[in-house]
């Protein structure tokens, strides 16, 4: 009796619900083109506009945007359609209202992650400018100024961050001139907490890590780490290539294959926000192919790592945050 009582909780777990929860998103209209702010719901993958950002746009570059769940502020970099300027804009989800606007030319922001505080500089970034460092900085959402608190040498131009909130870490994960992928660690004040050198793991040949991480993300509710990394199959004579969802193993020091997308041969030409339940061991990942204009929101279960189901959505969500 008792083994049939778990096995019936394993598998209630595994098949549950989607959660019913919400999470906020940005995403361009598919019409108009303009950055858009609003509500996703997490059960039926449909997504409602809550703030239209007339007259700008949002790049198709996920690490440009971040929430703070402190202050329910939403900052992302946005360019203005008519001439091209970037802008940092801050949305009050509050009150669903421009809270900031300011130019944030010659910045070159991304990786952007607010520390969860309300202090000035609360929201950390990275900058590059052509010089071959990476600029780790705080940057100020109400004055849009920025200050530098690491640089870095002989890093190539990708690079991905997150804020792990459990420990209060900002990390940076980067591709030297070595062809080494390592992960730097900072502190609220921006102290370098920790540097680590990591490798790809539990990926079976003949394929192979091809690229550093991207879309790193931190995940709520399994207070754990992903990413997503180029994968290549080195037996096609073309080198037949395409991506994967990996664990960020903190204390291994490695990307851990997670196998969602092998399983179920999901792959999306086109790929936007990756992230987390708020409370369930879900995480969900939005997709485009070329051709369908319809974008897709992908299901997978951390629990059993599994793909769970795929859904049509009605925008192509670009970043999201779950919320309680």
């Amino acid at each position: 009796m008792n083994k049939l009582l778990l096995t019936l909780a394993t598998l209630a777990v595994i098949f549950s619900p989607i959660s019913s929860q919400k999470a906020f998103g940005i995403w361009n209209d598919l019409t108009t083109k303009y950055a858009t702010v609003g509500i996703v719901n997490l059960s039926t993958s449909l997504s409602n506009a809550s703030f239209v950002n007339t007259g700008f746009t949002f790049p198709s570059n996920y690490t440009s945007s971040t929430y703070n769940a402190a202050n329910g502020l939403i900052t992302y970099v946005a360019t203005e359609i008519s001439s091209g300027i970037s802008y940092m804009n801050t949305v009050d989800t509050n009150t669903w209202t421009l809270f900031n606007s300011s130019t944030a030319m010659n910045m070159n922001l991304t990786n952007l992650a607010y520390d969860q505080t309300t202090s000035l500089y609360n929201i950390f970034a990275t900058i590059t400018t052509g010089d071959g460092y990476l600029y780790v900085v705080k940057v100020s959402a109400s004055e849009v100024n920025y200050k530098i608190i690491d640089k870095i040498p002989n890093v190539f131009p990708n690079s991905t961050a997150t804020y792990i909130a459990n420990s209060k870490l900002y990390s940076v994960c980067f591709e030297n001139t070595t062809i080494s992928t390592n992960c730097n660690y900072y502190g609220l004040d921006g102290t370098v907490i920790n540097k680590e050198n990591f490798q790809v793991s539990n990926l079976a040949y003949p394929w192979v890590g091809i690229s550093s991480p991207y879309l790193m993300q931190y995940l709520p509710k399994q207070q754990s780490t992903i990413c997503i990394l180029n994968i290549q199959n080195k037996s096609y004579a073309s080198f037949y290539g395409r991506y994967q969802i990996f664990w960020v193993g903190g204390n291994s020091q490695k990307f851990v294959n997670s196998g969602w997308l092998e399983s179920t041969d999901l792959y999306r030409d086109h790929y936007g926000s990756l992230f987390g339940d708020f409370s369930l061991p879900r995480v969900y990942q939005f997709g485009m192919d070329n051709g369908d204009p319809s974008p897709y929101m992908e299901t997978f279960s951390t629990y059993n790592d599994q793909w769970v189901r795929t859904q049509k959505a009605n925008n192509f969500v670009l970043n999201a945050w779950a919320f309680a």
